[in-house]
């Protein structure tokens, strides 16, 4: 274990030129390079779904094929799965703790820790032997925020703690991406709730594609950082293309409403990316979900 100030070329904030900086000492076991900067963080909820574990795998192993270094916070679920897929794919990947950095928890993560000692990183701001405290993991999730370039939320309930890591990455200026679930899944609602509360935000996107990992990040130096109110939305002409055109121009032609399966035979857009499609509908305000999967022209004009 090393302990390494905020002072030291070493430390994160000087190695990987981050901002805003973590200004705070660091216990690290493993090490942190250069290539390190810019990584993917990949969170989300404690008790996935099998289709959320799949996502994790996948958002993971595409970052690695990237270049990318995955960062996560070692918890169960999400976190576990992004760190595990990130080492089968011979990536780099970053744990960050909000226990000690000799406290490894969940306690069946002490064997994936020493892994990823051995390809990346464990790291942690509180003292040796602090156990898992509640109030500490949102300011482990503060630290996750901060080192990462981009952020990716898999799968997050109405409460989960990962919508404090997307929101601060927002606030930081970081690229945020949200991956679209079944519409009215309630292991999704943290999800369809960021994305409405964050709407018109310029770093945020819904991830149809792993390409989109590799955009360019923004220059977001201009931007005043915020802890205490959001960014303001911006108001955007909406233009719709591809699918997205397509799909909404059958629900116009069916102004009763128009059901998924109908929807799917006539687009011919297969179903595991139509409910992407119809996310962003939805919440472009063109289109309103009814009960039973229907779906029906909104009063919003284009």
């Amino acid at each position: 274990m090393t302990k390494i100030s905020n002072i030291e070329e070493n430390h994160p904030d000087r190695i990987l030129k981050l901002k805003p900086e973590i200004g705070l000492p660091l216990d690290i076991e493993g090490s942190i390079l250069p290539c390190d900067a810019d990584a993917v963080a990949i969170v989300g909820s404690r008790k996935p779904s099998l289709y959320g574990i799949k996502l994790a795998e996948k958002v993971a192993t595409a970052a690695v094929n990237r270049g990318k270094t995955v960062i996560s916070g070692l918890a169960r679920g999400i976190d576990t799965e992004s760190h595990r897929a990130a080492l089968r794919a011979g990536g780099r990947t970053i744990a960050v703790l909000g226990t000690g950095i000799n406290v490894i928890y969940p306690e069946e993560n002490i064997g994936l820790a020493e892994e990823i000692k051995a390809s990346g990183a464990v790291i942690s701001q509180f003292p040796p032997d602090t156990p898992p405290i509640g109030r500490n993991f949102p300011i482990r999730n503060e630290t996750v925020a901060k080192m990462c370039g981009t952020l990716v939320l898999i799968q997050a309930a109405a409460k989960s703690g990962s919508l404090i890591t997307a929101r601060l990455a927002l606030e930081y200026g970081k690229k945020v991406f949200v991956c679209p679930g079944e519409i009215g899944d309630p292991l999704f609602e943290g999800n369809y709730g960021f994305l409405k509360k964050y709407r018109g935000n310029r770093n945020l996107e819904i991830l149809f594609d792993f390409d989109m990992l590799e955009k360019e990040k923004q220059n977001m130096e201009h931007i005043e950082i915020s802890r205490e109110k959001p960014f303001l939305e911006e108001k955007k002409e909406l233009q719709l293309d591809g699918t997205k055109k397509i799909v909404y121009n059958i629900i116009k032609s069916n102004p009763s409403g128009i059901d998924f399966d109908t929807l799917t035979v006539l687009s011919g857009i297969g179903a595991a990316e139509l409910p992407a499609v119809l996310l962003t509908l939805v919440l472009e305000g063109i289109v309103s979900e009814l009960n039973g999967k229907i779906y029906k022209p909104s009063e919003a004009k284009l």
